[in-house]
């Protein structure tokens, strides 16, 4: 998952290297989110997941931060900054983390 920092700095900052997706109740997703650091009180989690039976929750395996922050309309002429979440086409990926990360060289 790539990072993007919003306004002021509009740069892909990291990476985020994705352990597993967790479906679950609201009760079950606090559990998770309190014991790994979800980064959300309670109640704006339950209010996030209000009315909705199922929730899912991101477990993060490690975070790597960004060599180099990189502006996302230098790889993308049309780029928008998202309200939530972008998806990167097949050929995005190597691209942006080439970018991001130029001393690992062909990633």
């Amino acid at each position: 998952m790539v990072l993007y920092s919003s306004s002021p700095k509009q740069r892909l900052v990291g990476v985020a290297f994705i352990d597993r997706i967790e479906e679950c109740d609201f009760e079950s997703l606090w559990t998770l989110a309190d014991a790994n650091g979800g980064g959300v009180t309670y109640d704006e989690l339950k209010a996030y997941v209000k009315g909705k039976k199922t929730a899912f929750g991101v477990m993060i395996q490690r975070i790597k931060i960004a060599e180099v922050q990189v502006d996302p309309k230098d790889l993308f002429a049309n780029f928008t900054p998202p309200q939530s979440f972008l998806y990167l086409g097949p050929n995005d990926f190597p691209r942006v983390m080439r970018a991001m990360f130029p001393s690992e060289g062909s990633v």
